[in-house]
């Protein structure tokens, strides 16, 4: 069992990707996911992707993973097939450029639906054959699909339809599990015997108990002894980013704060 831990930059939307990078390493955190947030980074353009990948270099960083983009009408449950195939495409988009930056872990959401009033049965073959697509092409490229845990009111956001998905899934797809997702629905504990050895990468971030709010480990509710706990049970061997809201301040000071402070929680 080990982990490490890195931060994401997807944090900032509204601000350009280079500049959070720079804060992160002003942080002394040397491993990176990339966010795709339309005014964050953009993975259709190939200067950004040049210039971030110099950037990492010049930085010394290593870049572990990229969130793919998600949201409005990219949703791989969409029954609608162009606004499904556009969401594996922007998918793959931003796998090419993490290939381009030397990581291998494609972060994705299942969907960002609300179940109620959903033909939920047909959302989630949909999502798995979505996921299918991407895992093998994500083989081809030699890179890990890595399925993300979603907001309990969103479809595959309860553990028995996040199992139904990752049973029917090649063992080669991984899973990433969201601290506040997980927990604002009681089942962290349910999540981490569902995923099994398929976990490898978590997003770390509290809450106050009503919302995902992005925050520091400790400063919401969120019981990080009960999860470091589970952790160890599970023989996590893997990342864990520190997924936050942006803030009014220095960046570089809020996300060593953070790290310092998860440091202290885990065992």
């Amino acid at each position: 069992m080990s982990w490490r831990i890195g931060a994401s930059t997807g944090c900032c939307v509204e601000r350009p990707v280079l500049e959070v990078l720079d804060a992160i390493r002003d942080a002394g955190i040397d491993a990176v996911e990339v966010g795709t947030p339309p005014r964050h980074f953009d993975p259709w353009r190939e200067s950004e992707v040049h210039a971030l990948r110099d950037r990492l270099q010049t930085h010394s960083m290593r870049p572990v993973s990229i969130h793919a983009p998600f949201g409005g009408l990219l949703d791989l449950s969409d029954p609608n097939p162009h606004h499904r195939h556009a969401a594996i495409g922007a998918i793959l988009t931003a796998a090419a450029a993490l290939k381009d930056f030397g990581g291998r872990t494609v972060v994705v959401h299942t969907s960002d639906v609300p179940r109620n009033g959903q033909d939920v049965p047909l959302r989630l073959r949909l999502i798995h054959e979505s996921l299918l697509i991407l895992a093998r092409t994500c083989d081809h490229m030699d890179l890990v699909l890595t399925v993300e845990s979603p907001l309990p009111h969103l479809i595959g956001g309860s553990a028995d339809e996040f199992a139904w998905i990752l049973e029917r899934l090649p063992s080669s797809v991984a899973v990433c599990l969201d601290t506040s997702h997980t927990t604002l629905g009681h089942q962290w504990r349910r999540f981490v015997d569902i995923s099994k050895d398929r976990l490898s990468h978590i997003h770390a971030n509290d809450h106050l108990g009503h919302s995902d709010d992005h925050l520091p480990p400790g400063d919401g509710i969120v019981d990080w002894r009960a999860i470091g706990r589970d952790l160890v049970d599970a023989h996590f061997d893997g990342w864990i980013m520190l997924e936050l809201h942006c803030p009014a301040g220095s960046v570089a000071d809020y996300f060593a704060r953070a790290r310092t402070r998860l440091q202290a929680l885990l065992p």
